[in-house]
């Protein structure tokens, strides 16, 4: 692997001094340029997203999940040749390594078969570094709800406000555990992250942004949330709705979010080392987007869909979350230019240009994708300076899809 591209392993510079980002950006300041760090009012912005995303616990309260006793090997077989790879990016055909090193990537990791075949890291990124995933976590998320589903401990058809009975009055009090998970529970807000005025309450209410006064916590945001509309009518890319279904997953759980994570994904699915997630001021954890984790770790739990549930969630959960997506709501819906056949289930997305492909998708340029017949698992791990570009989500996708069918030509299918 040649310099320019990173290498595994790559990790800040040994002097503690500034390591420069592919994009231009220190990522790591010095001792002398501590006062540049980022701050709870400022770590979305572009200055310090690159620094931000690999140090949330630094900045926001967090929860840990702990790792397996007994993790899951990932055998290498790598192939640094697979930077070569060409891809057909938005604006013209890049060389793989050159996407990733010039466009604000930090992390790429190749599992196919369950060996590492690629492991790419940026400049000034450490292995050891926990990343937030922003709204993959969505994906966790949904798959927690199928671990619990399985072991009969949740009813994905149940009245939301019969089992959460203080969001009672609110928008989510007549809508059904499926409907959250699939994003079709309608309320008003607008997922605009500029951010606009309702993705900036959330933020304080969730503990991303300091609090003003008298401003509600999470759990008192999700409770007075006012109808927009029917439930099920289409797909509405509204983050709280997620936040809803991790307090339901919790209660179901009897215990935390993330202690619910623990037991029935996090160690179950052989994970490595220790991921978090932010939590509010009262302790209520962003199921949404508050995860950080390792791109291995990701990797492993990408592992448990290419392997139909392996035992985690059941066969029927992982059969319904590859196949039974409202494509009609999806046309209706908030993204249906990005996939015109597409579909959102379970938390995870299914673009439908492939037979049993899902991906977990993050603002910043987050992905975690799944190829079940090709099984391969691809984990990309970014900090945009823009956090919602939809080129670049696409070409995410594209990359991730180039290297699957590189690597299994012929879907097994």
């Amino acid at each position: 692997m040649s310099s320019a591209d990173g290498a595994a392993g790559a990790g800040a510079s040994g002097d503690g001094s500034a390591v420069e980002h592919p994009s231009g950006r220190l990522v790591e300041p010095g001792t002398d340029e501590r006062s540049r760090r980022a701050t709870l009012d400022n770590w979305l912005d572009a200055d310090h997203i690159a620094w931000s995303v690999r140090h949330v616990r630094e900045l926001i309260p967090t929860e840990r999940i702990r790792s397996s006793p007994s993790p899951r090997a990932l055998p290498e077989r790598l192939d640094p040749a697979l930077l070569d790879l060409t891809v057909e990016a938005h604006d013209g055909a890049v060389r793989l390594g050159d996407l990733l090193r010039e466009r604000e990537r930090d992390a790429l990791l190749v599992v196919h078969r369950g060996e590492v075949v690629l492991d790419w890291l940026a400049p000034g990124v450490r292995t050891d570094e926990q990343h937030l995933v922003f709204s993959v976590t969505k994906s966790v998320t949904g798959l927690l709800a199928g671990a619990l589903a399985t072991r009969g401990q949740l009813d994905l058809e149940a009245c939301v406000g019969d089992l959460v009975p203080e969001v009672a009055g609110s928008a989510f009090a007549t809508a059904t555990v499926r409907q959250l998970m699939d994003m079709e529970a309608s309320f008003a807000f607008v997922e605009d992250y500029t951010p606009g005025p309702d993705v900036e309450a959330y933020r304080h209410a969730a503990g991303w942004y300091p609090a003003p006064p008298g401003s509600p916590a999470l759990r008192d945001f999700l409770a007075t949330r006012v109808p927009d509309g029917p439930h099920g009518e289409r797909f509405r890319y509204l983050s709280p709705t997620i936040d809803l279904l991790g307090w339901i997953c919790a209660r179901a759980a009897g215990t935390t979010w993330a202690e619910a994570v623990e037991r029935h994904l996090w160690q179950p699915c052989g994970a490595e080392l220790g991921a978090s997630v932010t939590l509010d001021r009262e302790g209520t954890p962003r199921a949404a987007g508050g995860m950080s984790a390792l791109p291995r770790d990701l990797a492993r739990l990408g592992l448990v869909v290419a392997e139909r549930g392996a035992g985690i969630v059941s066969e029927e959960f992982l059969d319904d979350l590859l196949h039974a997506g409202h494509r009609e709501q999806w046309k209706r819906g908030d993204f249906a230019d990005m996939w015109v056949d597409g579909a959102y289930r379970s938390g995870w997305y299914t673009p439908n240009l492939d037979p049993d492909v899902v991906l977990g998708v993050g603002i910043y340029g987050q992905m975690l994708y799944v190829d079940v017949p090709r099984q391969v698992v691809v984990v990309v791990l970014s900090s945009w300076s823009e956090p919602d570009d939809e080129d670049w989500h696409q070409d995410n996708h594209t990359l991730c899809r180039t290297l699957a069918h590189h690597l299994s030509p012929t879907s097994l299918a």
